[in-house]
């Protein structure tokens, strides 16, 4: 009996006759079972099918098919998710209606007679012709060809941009990498952008669980994601366990914690927020037919400086909360973005020609002709090992290699310290700190994220982050101090980060005390047989204390010792002033 109720209300539905009692106890229904959110799509399409069956005229029917073959999107798959997205619009619609068509509802309710159905609206004979292509291409095209290219065409949502990024299970999607839709990914740390067709975009924050679920709308099941809707994008929304939040022209941040309370901050702009009522499977089952049974009035609504918490749905309602404008986050960090080399005959990134990088929030793409380059000023070690790299023989003198534009030749696991320095480096004589020292060719001018790029070789056998080093400054006054960097722009799992060109390594029999050491010394060389990737970071002279615009002439590095890896520069360089 409950099953032919529901084919009861749900055909009144479509008739247009249903009233609010009707809409509530469909609702119900709906919810209760899962099954019937596939029933209804199918009665959905044999209801508007017999409307186009019926039709007296053929040759209205071939010119109707023609004009809605004409008007029909590449995917008739995304145009039915838009038919059946819209009917909840369509309450509305029937009042507006309801007095041009007074003759058709009179006319159905006694009989429904066949001239009575011509006059449904052109929408919903666009409806029914898209859905009669639907039912024929399923019957022409394989299931696994059909899903994937309905999926490809479906929905065009990309990762714009990536920091840090690591997925539980997965290395990260390359930047300009289309997301799957409806699938689940897990973000356990870093952030990325997911940018939509229509100009909004999604900033989430690791640890995030989030899907993907059409042209404008993402879930968000746990994490926090900030939101910017341009002029354009209006109407983009984030569903979460006990909410849906809608955009109107606004910047608005959504956080949503294990239990599914959810808070809403409001940076501009306002924004609509619906409580989700029902089962979380029942309410997700619902929006495969739209926002079929979904009519509802806007629960609260948030504008510029405002803040609510909503507690998971059947349970508290809106609690205000302390707006927190750091709880928006308008971008990524400041940071190494990706790179670009010459590939060696053998294959593998070899001279570096272009870095991009984003400062002060803006993203640049810089020659590396237009880089700072440095010198080795000082070189001090304690242990024989390999300290340079390059090709099988090395120029002379061999620290030309040091920091020219090649991603494979440097100077390599320098000695170090497991504490940062809090003095001045020692530079000459016997007594000198090991690491290293360098000198810009010009002074390198403190502005906004990384002033410097420093690139290292890796392999899998090595920490997967990147080797631990500190930089200091020069000469130490009030105010510096050392910085520590433990972890890259660019890891062992970033897309961006390179395999390299093969090449060798020298191996030293002594220490080397000196730069001119390193010049003398006799080496071995011994050819790499495993593949390296550049790894790269950006070094912020703010954090090592240095005013604002203030010009730095060089800088001293040291391994971290903090394992039995050593760090291995390949290349170090400043950044132009900003214009």
């Amino acid at each position: 009996m409950t099953d032919e109720r529901f084919t009861e209300l749900w055909t009144d539905y479509l008739e247009g006759e249903l009233d609010e009692h009707g809409l509530a106890e469909l609702r119900e229904l709906l919810e209760a079972d899962e099954r019937r959110v596939t029933q209804a799509a199918d009665l959905f399409q044999t209801h508007r099918l017999l409307g186009l069956i019926v039709e007296e005229e053929p040759t209205r029917q071939d010119e109707f098919v023609r004009e809605t073959m004409a008007k029909l999107p590449k995917s008739h798959d995304e145009f039915v998710g838009r038919v059946m997205s819209n009917v909840a619009q369509t309450k509305t619609a029937r009042q507006d209606a309801a007095q041009q068509e007074t003759t058709y509802q009179e006319t159905a309710r006694t009989g429904r007679t066949l001239r009575g159905r011509r006059r449904i609206s052109t929408g919903m004979w666009v409806a029914a012709a898209v859905l009669l292509l639907a039912a024929l291409s399923s019957l022409m095209l394989p299931k696994r060809q059909r899903e994937g290219e309905t999926a490809a065409a479906r929905i065009d949502v990309r990762l714009a941009s990536s920091a840090h990024a690591t997925f539980f299970g997965e290395l990260s999607p390359p930047v300009g990498t289309v997301l799957a839709p409806q699938r689940e990914y897990v973000l356990m740390s870093g952030m990325v952008e997911v940018a939509f067709p229509a100009g909004a975009s999604a900033i989430l924050e690791g640890p995030a669980v989030f899907r993907v679920t059409s042209h404008e709308s993402l879930a968000l099941d746990v994490g926090r994601c900030s939101v910017h809707a341009p002029d354009g994008a209006e109407g983009f929304r984030i569903d979460t366990p006990a909410t849906r939040v809608v955009d109107r022209g606004t910047r608005f941040a959504v956080t949503v914690s294990e239990t599914s309370e959810t808070e809403v901050h409001v940076t501009e702009g306002a924004a609509d927020v619906y409580e989700r009522s029902g089962p979380v499977a029942a309410e997700r089952a619902a929006e495969r037919v739209g926002e079929l049974v979904a009519e509802q009035s806007v629960q609260t609504r948030l504008v510029r400086g405002q803040a609510k918490a909503f507690a998971a749905a059947g349970r508290l309602g809106a609690q205000p909360v302390p707006f927190d404008s750091n709880v928006y986050r308008h971008s990524l960090p400041d940071r190494v973005v990706s790179y670009e080399a010459t590939q060696a005959v053998g294959g593998g990134a070899e001279k570096l020609t272009s870095v991009t990088v984003q400062r002060g929030g803006r993203v640049m793409k810089i020659d590396a002709g237009d880089l700072i380059a440095t010198r080795l000023t000082w070189f001090k070690s304690t242990e024989p090992r390999a300290f340079l790299c390059g090709g099988q023989q090395l120029p002379v003198p061999a620290t030309d290699v040091v920091f020219d534009h090649s991603l494979v030749t440097g100077v390599i696991n320098p000695d170090g310290s497991e504490q940062p320095l809090t003095i001045s480096p020692i530079l000459t004589g016997d007594a000198g700190t090991p690491g290293f020292a360098v000198r810009f060719d010009s002074p390198v001018f403190n502005g906004p994220g990384a002033d410097v790029v420093f690139f290292d070789l890796q392999s899998f056998g090595n920490p997967i982050d990147g080797d631990a080093f500190h930089v200091s400054p020069l000469v130490f006054r009030d105010g510096l101090k050392s910085h520590t960097i433990r972890r890259y722009d660019l890891t062992m799992e970033s897309p961006e980060a390179q395999v390299l060109a093969n090449f060798y390594v020298h191996l030293f029999a002594q220490p080397a005390d000196s730069v001119a050491e390193l010049q003398t010394l006799r080496a071995v060389q011994q050819r790499q047989a495993m593949r390296f990737r550049g790894l790269a970071v950006g070094i912020d002279l703010s954090d090592l204390g240095y005013a604002p615009n203030e010009r730095v002439e060089g800088l001293f590095f040291q391994d971290a010792l903090d394992d039995k890896h050593m760090v291995d520069p390949v290349f170090i360089a400043g950044l132009p002033e900003l214009n």
